[in-house]
């Protein structure tokens, strides 16, 4: 295989987290006396963090400071439940499994709070499966800003020609065109093929086991 560290976004590459991102939402919404919104819709609101998420749910002209509070109040009730309603997709646990069998790291890179994004690997994941989990915090800014990455990359003596980023949101490709490694689209997440095509992703996947053929045969 041609790649030394493959790199996945977390939300609709590896986890579909919908069910538990849109009841955590609008749980809150009906609690603050918002309008809810249908479960499906909340695969276009995600993918830049969970306070643009927000902001995206929540009617305009909402304060900041208000935005702020029931961000807080969001975050506090994920995380007592990160994993209740979500799942790994399928073929993902093979995925995985082939990967360690050939000795390739991977890693985790979301835009969830880190906290968050390890709290739900926990739940979700055989402990150790993944070498790092990388979420956002206040050092650094979200994807498309790759500077979490590259910082994690510098201490890996690994050419940003043998990384591969799997991402399922044209945020994730910018992510990787930002920090100068390859991409590779999960079309069976949050956005479509057409969609990752439109935005330049030339490399897509309709299924993880297509994935790990593609990379078995590289």
């Amino acid at each position: 295989m041609n790649y030394n560290l493959i790199v996945f976004d977390l939300d609709g590459t590896l986890v579909d987290s919908i069910p538990d991102i849109a009841d955590v939402y609008n749980s809150r919404l009906r609690m603050e006396g918002y309008p809810e919104h249908p479960v499906d819709n909340y695969r276009g609101y995600v993918g830049w963090g969970l306070k643009q998420a927000l902001k995206l749910v929540l009617p305009e002209g909402v304060p900041d400071e208000e935005l702020q509070r029931i961000l807080t109040e969001i975050v506090n009730e994920y995380t007592k439940r990160p994993a209740k309603l979500s799942h790994v997709y399928p073929g993902i646990p093979e995925l995985l499994e082939y990967l360690g069998n050939v000795s390739i790291p991977i890693i985790v890179y979301t835009n969830k709070p880190e906290a968050l994004a390890q709290s739900v690997v926990e739940e979700l994941f055989p402990p150790g499966i993944f070498d790092a989990v990388l979420g956002y915090t206040p050092r650094f800014s979200h994807k498309p800003d790759p500077s979490a990455l590259n910082e994690y990359l510098l201490a890996q003596n690994s050419p940003l020609s043998s990384i591969l980023m799997v991402g399922d949101t044209p945020v994730d490709l910018e992510t990787a065109r930002n920090a100068a490694v390859s991409f590779a689209g999960a079309s069976w997440g949050f956005r479509s093929e057409e969609v990752l095509k439109e935005a330049g992703s030339d490399l897509n996947f309709p299924r993880p086991a297509d994935l790990q053929q593609w990379l078995m045969n590289k």
